[in-house]
């Protein structure tokens, strides 16, 4: 192609112009690399586009959802206000006992919900009769002379206005305190209803301020996340949370330019008009969707940004709109357009360039090679006539002493006194890769190098000084080569015939070599002498020549006793014969044997020795002599041997560890993958083994793992692996699996040889184990993918009841990613309030009458909604979360069981549940009794529901929190008795006031005689110890009549009522025949 190229490009210019045949021979390849690299550009445009556009339409969704679920849960708040049973009182009756009754309760509702900057009820003629503020963390009553008329302001006629029912929402603006609006700035929204007595006369209005901060700190969160959070725009194109502070609420000052409808009028209106949607404008990709969150039948207005204003009327909820907008920047949407469109820019322009380059390069070496030519041959006719009249005399002897100057190997050359360069020869320009005419006139300070010029102008100035030559060694570094060169220099001054001084002469010779040979020596002599491991010379006739002083460190043999000698005086009888010969024929096959080796030391001790010998040989290939260097290693090897075992093994149990067992596993893997067989990957774990070591000590519970070692041992074959991973987990492989019944009979005959008694030093401890299985290759190929699946089975095994094997399904999996979901929401949950305490009644089946109730959690997950605590509780268990989440549930509980007791009922209880794991690592529960404190009550409140799980384990532990409870007069209540481990020994040792029976017993009562002679049983058996029993899961009049009529003291279930919110249960109180006691 090149030649193709060349023969074109030399054709003779009349038949195209040289500009011309570069132009026809570039344009093709031009134009096909631009049209691919445009291709691919287009391509990658498509795609980032595409993807930047369903984010940001998700991060719109989450925004709608977000201001949504906050309004709701206002709305909600309002009704809750209103239907309370002491505000309805004092409306009737609004004396000052009422009305400091309603502020109680408004103060707890503020503090409890920390949302609400104003609670007020103002009378129906505008006057604020009532009103609490929330701030700095504390809520309080506003005194009576600090109480405004709000007759005047749009929010109170406009909800006056209402009827019964209706509610009020006001637009978002900033709130206004003492005829200003309050700063720093507080957005705010109203919520309000106009409010009735019993006889239907309107006494003015319930009015929220709401604090709508949080609700826009949390649309900002949750948008924000990918970096630019959305914008919250009203329906007059107004920024509610923009793009900086100063720009919200322009409609407050009466700033038209702080919104979207003057910053962006085409944009918004495209917006204002449009539901949702996405386009691109200069600035960016927008994307919006039209927010309507309030309930239909809601009322609303248009609010006013001046201080004073009287109402416009309320309209319908249609009019609130709102617009959720994000503005991703053309910067961002074409982030990776910059890299893209550069890259390709740059690939296709750089093979451009290099066409262009070469095509042009062969047309200028063309017309450089014509125009070299020319200019040579004008030189050498201007030359020939100057060098004819040369003297041809003096030309032939400066070219003898020229050749010999430069023909020297050694470096030459000629300073003046001042240090500047007259002449060097053609060795000096080579070693400092400089050419003649930059180094002379120069000094040294002047050319590169690095040759010290202050040491060698001080060097000169002392020769000139002293009037004779001066030899002396140097070490230079070639520039050429960068290595470093010792030369012998001898430096003499010169001078003229007439007795002038030149300068200072200088020859320098490469010595190098002869340097080196002696270091080497040197080198040699030290390290023989100095080394620590042991050298032996012999001749051929392996006769001892020469031994080192390590040598003779080692052996104990002095250099006079051993000199002569065969080496088979070291020979220490471990290594036979065969050794020996071994030894020799590779030494004389390739001349190098290297190995361990056991020797004699002159003491008789024998030690370990690494042995490298070499043979050198004679010109004729006969050998000279053997040289040997060994070394002792014993302690070495010894410490080696300790730390691989250390490394490899569980120093308890000598079973291989983890770092064995990932090994073995790599190994039995590949074996079956060459035989075509199976293997299973087991993974054990001890149940309740904690239980073991609170209770008998660690010592003990180091002897059950040892056994549980033993018994491991005894139930695999020879082929298999058992390994402790680290405390009370174990693995086994099985391997060369012909079938899969052979795992699950090795795996049953486990559980059974551990479900054996342990004794232990005169005590007998009881245990089970769990066993995740998982086989190979049918669940996975990798070994990261079978230690998963098996730690997913084991998990699975141990939710089932333990003392069981489960083999690893697809579920697994799906449900261990569940679970990590689930922690990771659950970690924001608790200050986000998306949990939610709720109430079911517990019933005297005598009188039908409610004191009990039991507290019930629920999880309002934002995007998963209700959350069953069967789903969630065994997760926060896991993570440790369950702490935190008691702690707050058990101060709700506190809160409304305080209320209640005051307001209905002085003995009414709680059941308050205590899950095993907080029981077990809660280190004590002195918050929760200075909870209790705070709110000025006992624990006779409370009633702490534990399972038969807490009290298996009958340790100090257990004994000492049950009897801390009954001291702060908290009572015990047994739950789900009948469903697990129903020891009767427990029901004596520990004081217990309620048992409750399972539902699982009461289903069926009506049509099961032997349910209902087992809840007899119960029942009789309860009352026999002092208990009150409670039946749990009540569904129909028969289960309550058999169970009333058997003893039952009391019943929980959907007959009486569903679980209710603390509202809905105040207001069952209230209706119920409990009634206030």
């Amino acid at each position: 192609m090149k030649l193709e190229l060349k023969k074109f490009i030399k054709i003779p210019g009349k038949d195209f112009h040289p500009v011309l045949r570069l132009f026809l021979v570039f344009l093709p390849v031009a134009l096909l690399i631009c049209g691919g690299g445009y291709l691919y550009y287009l391509s990658q445009l498509r795609f980032i586009h595409e993807q930047n556009r369903k984010m940001e339409h998700e991060t719109v969704q989450v925004g709608v959802v977000s201001i949504n679920r906050s309004l709701e849960y206002v709305m909600q708040d309002v009704q809750v206000l209103y239907s309370n049973t002491d505000f309805r009182t004092m409306l009737d009756h609004p004396g000052k006992t009422n009305v400091d009754c309603v502020a109680a309760d408004w103060i707890a509702f503020a503090e409890a919900k920390q949302a609400y900057q104003k609670i007020r009820w103002i009378d129906e003629r505008g006057v604020e009769r009532l009103r609490v503020n929330y701030a700095d963390d504390r809520a309080y009553v506003v005194p009576e002379e600090k109480l405004l008329d709000r007759k005047g302001r749009y929010f109170f006629e406009d909800t006056n206005a209402l009827k019964e029912g209706e509610m009020y929402v006001s637009p978002l603006d900033l709130n206004i305190e003492n005829d200003r609006i309050e700063e720093p700035f507080v957005p705010t929204i109203r919520f309000g209803m106009p409010v009735f007595n019993s006889k239907g006369q309107k006494r003015g209005i319930l009015l929220l301020n709401y604090y709508a901060d949080t609700m826009l700190t949390r649309f900002e969160q949750l948008t924000g996340i990918r970096g630019n959070a959305a914008w919250l725009v009203n329906r007059d194109g107004y920024w509610l949370r923009g793009p900086s502070d100063p720009e919200e609420f322009g409609f407050m000052f009466d700033r038209n330019e702080l919104s979207m409808a003057v910053r962006y009028p085409q944009v918004w209106e495209r917006i204002r008009n449009a539901k949702e949607g996405q386009f691109v404008t200069r600035e960016g990709l927008w994307s919006f969707n039209t927010l309507s969150p309030l309930k239909a039948g809601t009322k609303t207005s248009t609010g006013s940004s001046e201080i004073f204003s009287g109402g416009q009327g309320a309209h319908d909820v249609s009019s609130y709109k709102w617009k959720v907008v994000t503005l991703l920047p053309t910067s961002a949407y074409n982030a990776d357009l910059l890299y893209w469109g550069t890259k390709i820019i740059g690939i296709s322009l750089a093979l451009l360039a290099l066409f262009f380059l070469g095509i042009l390069f062969m047309v200028r070496l063309q017309e450089m090679r014509n125009q070299l030519l020319l200019n040579l041959e004008k030189l050498v006719e201007e030359r020939t006539e100057d060098l004819n009249k040369v003297n041809a005399v003096l030309t032939q002897s400066e070219a003898r002493l020229k050749s010999v100057f430069e023909n020297i190997p050694d470096l030459i050359w000629l300073k003046d006194v001042y240090g500047v360069y007259l002449t060097c020869n053609q060795a000096f320009e080579n070693f400092f890769d400089l050419e003649e005419g930059a180094i002379i006139g120069k000094t040294d300070e002047e050319l590169p190098g690095g040759r010290q010029p202050e040491v060698m102008r001080a060097e000169e100035k002392r020769i000139i000084e002293e009037g004779k030559p001066e030899v002396m060694e140097q070490w230079v570094t070639n520039v050429r080569t960068g290595k470093r060169v010792f030369f012998d220099v001898i430096k003499a001054p010169v001078r003229m015939p007439d007795g002038r001084l030149i300068g200072v002469l200088g020859i320098a010779r490469d010595m190098t070599r002869r340097k080196e040979d002696e270091e080497k020596l040197q080198l040699a002599a030290l390290v023989y002498k100095n080394s620590s491991e042991a050298i032996l010379v012999t001749n051929a006739r392996n006769e001892i020549l020469a031994v080192n002083p390590a040598f003779e460190r080692i052996t104990g043999y002095s250099a006079a006793e051993i000199l002569g000698k065969d080496p088979k005086i070291l020979n220490s009888g471990r290594q036979d014969k065969a050794f020996y010969k071994a030894m020799w024929d590779t030494l004389h096959e390739k001349g190098v044997w290297r190995g361990e080796l056991w020797n004699r030391k002159k003491n008789g001790e024998v030690y370990a020795a690494w042995l490298t010998i070499n043979v050198v040989y004679n010109e004729d290939g006969t050998v000279r002599y053997y040289v040997e260097l060994s070394d002792d290693f014993t302690e070495k090897k010894e410490a080696e041997d300790m730390i691989w075992r250390q490394a490899n093994f569980d120093f308890l149990t000598d079973l291989p560890n983890r770092r064995m067992l990932l090994d073995r596993l790599q190994q039995e893997t590949t074996k079956v993958n060459q035989s075509g067989k199976k293997l299973a990957l087991l993974f054990l774990d001890l149940d309740n083994f904690k239980d073991v070591n609170d209770t008998l000590g660690h010592d003990m519970g180091d002897k059950l793992l040892m056994d549980v070692a033993r018994r491991l041992m005894d139930c695999v074959r020879e082929i298999d692996t058992v390994s402790r991973l680290g405390g009370d987990e174990f693995a086994v492989i099985l391997t060369e699996l012909s079938d899969l019944p052979v795992a699950e009979k090795i795996a049953q005959d486990i559980l059974h040889s551990l479900a054996q008694p342990y004794r232990l030093n005169g005590e007998i401890a009881y245990l089970s184990a769990s066993i995740g299985i998982t086989v190979y290759p049918d669940d996975g190929t990798g070994i990261e993918t079978l230690l998963k699946n098996a730690d997913q089975a084991l998990y699975a095994a141990k939710q089932a009841g333990r003392n069981r094997m489960s083999y690893f399904t697809a579920f697994m999996q799906a449900a261990a990613q569940n679970r990590i979901r689930l922690a990771n929401d659950m970690r924001i949950a608790v200050f986000e309030h998306q949990f939610e305490m709720l109430y079911q009644p517990i019933v005297e089946l005598e009188t039908g009458k409610i004191h009990k109730a039991e507290a019930l959690i629920r999880w309002h997950h934002p995007l998963r909604g209700i959350v069953s605590p069967a789903e969630f509780i065994s997760i926060a268990e896991e993570t440790g979360l369950i702490l935190t989440i008691s702690d707050w549930a058990f101060s709700e509980v506190v809160r409304e069981v305080e209320r209640w007791r005051r307001r209905h009922y002085a003995q009414f209880q709680i059941s308050f549940n205590i899950s095993p794991t907080l029981f077990q690592d809660k280190p004590n529960y002195a918050d929760w009794f200075s909870e209790l404190e705070k709110r000025n009550m006992s624990g006779e409140g409370i009633v702490m529901e534990i399972t038969e799980g807490v009290l298996l384990v009958s340790n100090r532990h257990v004994i000492e929190r049950l009897a801390e409870f009954h001291r702060h007069g908290m009572e015990i209540a047994l739950d789900d008795f009948g469903t697990g481990y129903s020891s009767l020994s427990y029901l004596k040792k520990f004081d217990i006031e309620y048992l409750k029976i399972d539902q699982a017993f009461v289903r069926n009562i009506g049509s099961e005689p032997k349910d209902m002679a087992l809840c007899e049983a119960i029942i009789v058996m309860a009352h026999k110890l002092d208990m009150k029993v409670i039946a749990e899961g009540i569904q129909n009049d028969e289960q309550k009549r058999l169970l009333a009529a058997a003893g039952c003291d009391y019943g929980q279930g959907y007959l009486f009522s569903e679980p209710l919110t603390a509202a809905e249960f105040e207001n069952l109180l209230e209706h119920s025949d409990g009634g206030k006691s």
